[in-house]
């Protein structure tokens, strides 16, 4: 007996042969939602703490759900853009729902249930149905309750004391008048029958310290402040309930609980109340509301899947999620194939749950942090702030806007939540982040002109959302030596790749989806001035090439000349843009002349065989990336389509640093390869790390970053998809590292705009298509692979 991958919507699944005879699986919109209903997360039993949030979102606006046993309901609040004075996310409140009687008393049925292809959470307790979601289309959370019999229900906002700021930040750098003044808490009022609530930064900011730090004063005229008088908040109704003592309560069967969110900035919280107010003068027509937040899902769903499962189990182990963990911090289901599959497709639905707001997703956590979290052991930080008590298992209850690295927009982190919604065609969710890079960039190219003396722009690993860089040791220099003579050298000083990623993220942005406005007014006039720091910032050689001298090579080799990050960035860019023809006659001249002047990427010898070098010259490691391997990832200049996957893989092999957890590449690197088996082995292994503080699985795990870990899902996102397509020379490689022991399902998202379907079953691939038809003389089908 053998198991279809496809049997849950067999009756939605048409026909068509393909130019190449083969039978391709045609599925309509609303079936590539529903298949998502076997990754669905289901628990049957009640939360025991607030650790037990399930997590719904707009993408602007999300929140964290959970019922407590002998309890009850909770969302914890937050949107995009709620920064307080220092640029800490903080929530936006949290609402107490009490059902009468008590449906989650111990031991009474109960089901809940993340419905992927809805976007929602639907609770069955003891007879009563509650259905959670957050419209697509509008900032708005529903709470449904429906119960067979007549009950009470009492919803309340719960406010606590807020903190000043998260304590990773840094605030050495800031005067005393700022940080330390008292945090605002939030003011609550009663209008209309209505129940509103906010917090309002005021007059204090950063953001003016920030300039003065940077020498950069005059752009406080130029640049809003994005943090002084920052006003966020909730506004609570529902119809059939009144207010009465600070909640709204009533008795019936049907209730419909309206959650409005907001965030402006004005020095008047009487214009955020009149704002929110009119939110909430909309109609709200439920049923269809419902439908069109629905079909919103139906077109996500269809741009893109990813379904597979180990051929080598028996039936009745394949595809089956425990839905949270039995125990330990280690996911034990049996078809890893599937748990690989069921952690990107989830990943993909927490994407689009919190990325079309202002600002892109924190690698950190996102908007979905959680109060929970347990002694961080990573550089031996325990956190310790206000209205955190410890439990007696060591766990913290933190205060609920605290987060692991505070306000930090990590880049080398940032990225990989990004780079995998090429693929899966999701390029509205990839706005915010472009966005946010391409309007710091005049802040930039000043801070580059006040520090350097010359033109162009560059970026350090954490830019701010005012676009200042957070925990940099001070004012870099262009040689290696302080006044004293001892190396001035830091995880940051010298580690300037994150423009060029930027850029190279732009230009398959373009290529994917054929945006030329965004290319001509986006991508040009930002890669301009990314380059124009190369070519201005070092010296020559006598031969006239680049040598990137001071120089580091990610945070790893704090001392480096050469660094095979940039030059592999600059390579890639450069040829990129020229093969586009990018921009004006000038900048095509100007970039071919830098092309010239790059180096070749270092190579070394290793057992007498050729690797990748990190750079040319390296000492003083402190931190734990193969930036050698950036040349195959993100910068494409080795890999198996290229004809050098032998000595990609050759120098994964013989990398420093093996992990692959958190931000790091390694499976990444081995799909560029073309070794399916550790790429497999490694993905597998990534997706089961889980915490025993976080209830729901595809969290990751705390340490080195917050919980919920985003990049860590992002990185093994990015693997997968290369596993079964990658693209070089004009070529398209389809399986170029594919396990013959995974069946799997696809839709995946090319460059020239083409989109291409597959299925493989039992070690064979039975249908693969690609539109435009005329891509198919692109295609190379690589052998299926044994592990």
């Amino acid at each position: 007996m053998k198991i279809n991958i496809f049997n849950n919507v067999l009756a939605c699944v048409g026909l068509l042969v393909t130019a190449n005879g083969i039978y391709a699986a045609v599925i309509s919109p609303d079936a590539a939602a529903q298949r998502m209903s076997r990754y669905n997360v289901v628990w049957n039993t009640p939360s025991k703490d607030a650790a037990g949030v399930m997590p719904i979102g707009n993408g602007d606006i999300a929140a964290g759900v959970y019922a407590i046993e002998n309890g009850d309901l909770y969302l914890l609040l937050s949107k995009n853009d709620a920064f307080n004075y220092m640029g800490d996310i903080f929530k936006t409140g949290r609402v107490r729902v009490t059902l009468d009687p008590n449906p989650f008393q111990a031991g009474k049925p109960f089901r809940q249930t993340l419905n992927l292809a809805t976007g929602s959470i639907r609770i069955e307790a003891d007879g009563i149905d509650i259905q959670f979601w957050a419209d697509m289309n509008r900032p708005i959370y529903h709470v449904e309750v429906h119960s067979p019999q007549k009950i009470k229900v009492t919803a309340q906002p719960e406010f606590w004391k807020r903190i000043d700021h998260c304590t990773w930040n840094e605030t050495r750098k800031y005067s005393r008048s700022i940080v330390e003044q008292i945090s605002t808490q939030d003011v609550s009022l009663e209008r209309g029958g209505k129940l509103l609530w906010y917090y309002s930064n005021g007059s204090r900011s950063v953001y003016p310290d920030d300039l003065k730090y940077y020498q950069i004063e005059p752009m406080a005229a130029k640049i809003a402040d994005p943090y002084q008088f920052n006003t966020f908040g909730n506004l609570l109704e529902g119809d059939g309930l009144s207010v009465k003592e600070g909640a709204l309560t009533g008795s019936g069967k049907d209730f419909d609980i309206h959650i409005h969110a907001l965030t402006m900035q004005t020095p008047e919280p009487a214009k955020w109340i009149a704002a929110i107010e009119q939110l909430a003068s909309r109609p709200v027509n439920l049923a269809n509301d419902w439908k069109e937040h629905i079909a919103w899902w139906n077109r996500f769903w269809d741009r893109g899947w990813i379904m597979a499962s180990d051929n080598s189990l028996p039936v009745a182990d394949r595809e089956k999620f425990q839905g949270e963990l039995a125990g330990g911090d280690r996911r034990e289901e049996k078809d890893g194939a599937a748990l690989v599959a069921q952690s990107y497709n989830v990943f993909r639905y927490l994407m689009a749950s919190q990325s079309r707001g202002r600002y892109p997703v924190k690698f950190n956590g996102g908007l979905f942090t959680q109060q929970f979290h347990k002694t961080n052991n990573f550089m031996q930080y325990t956190v310790k702030c206000e209205n955190s008590t410890q439990l007696p298992d060591g766990t913290w209850l933190l205060n609920a806007d605290e987060r692991d690295w505070g306000r930090r927009f990590t880049f080398q982190n940032q990225r990989l939540l990004y780079w995998p919604l090429l693929a899966s065609g999701d390029f509205d969710l990839m706005k915010p982040f472009f966005d946010y890079y391409w309007n710091l960039l005049p802040t930039r190219q000043a801070v580059t002109k006040a520090w350097f003396g010359h033109d162009g722009a560059y970026y350090r690993e954490n830019i701010e959302p005012d676009g200042a860089e957070q925990d940099v040791g001070g004012k870099p220099t262009r040689k290696f030596l302080k006044a004293d003579g001892k190396p001035d050298v830091g995880f940051h000083n010298y580690y300037f790749t994150c423009g060029l990623e930027t850029t190279a993220m732009m230009l398959d942005y373009v290529n994917f989806s054929g945006d030329t406005a965004f290319r001509d007014n986006v991508l040009v006039p930002f890669a301009r001035q990314i380059l124009l720091f190369y070519d201005l910032h070092y010296p020559r050689e006598a031969d006239g090439k680049l040598r990137l001298e001071p120089n580091q090579v990610l945070e790893s080799w704090w001392i480096s000349v050469n660094s095979t990050p940039d030059l592999a960035g600059l390579r890639f860019c450069l040829a990129e843009l020229l093969t586009m023809k990018a921009g004006t006659a000038d900048d095509q001249t100007r970039w071919q002349k830098l092309r010239a002047a790059v180096p070749e990427i270092p190579m070394r010898e290793i057992k007498s065989r050729q690797a990748i070098a990190p750079a040319a010259k390296f000492e003083m490691n402190h931190n734990s990336e193969n930036g050698e391997l950036y040349a195959a990832f993100p910068f494409r200049c080795f890999g198996v389509g290229l004809g050098t996957g032998e000595l990609v893989d050759w120098t994964v092999q013989n990398r420093i640093f093996k992990g692959n957890g958190c931000w790091r590449q390694d499976e990444i690197d081995w799909a560029c390869a073309g070794n399916a088996a550790e790429a497999a082995r490694g993905l597998v292994n990534r997706f089961r790390v889980a915490s025993k503080q976080c209830r729901f699985p595809m969290y990751g795990r705390q340490g080195p970053d917050s919980c919920p870990d985003f990049d860590h899902f992002g990185s093994g996102s990015i693997a997968l998809q290369r596993m079964l397509v990658q693209e070089a020379g004009g070529k398209i490689y389809l399986l170029p590292a594919w396990p013959s022991a995974w069946d799997v399902d696809f839709k995946l998202h090319l460059s020239q705009g083409a989109v291409i379907t597959g299925a493989v079953e039992n070690g064979k691939l039975t249908a693969w298509d690609i539109q435009p038809s005329s891509r198919k003389t692109d295609i190379i089908v690589c052998p299926l692979q044994k592990i």
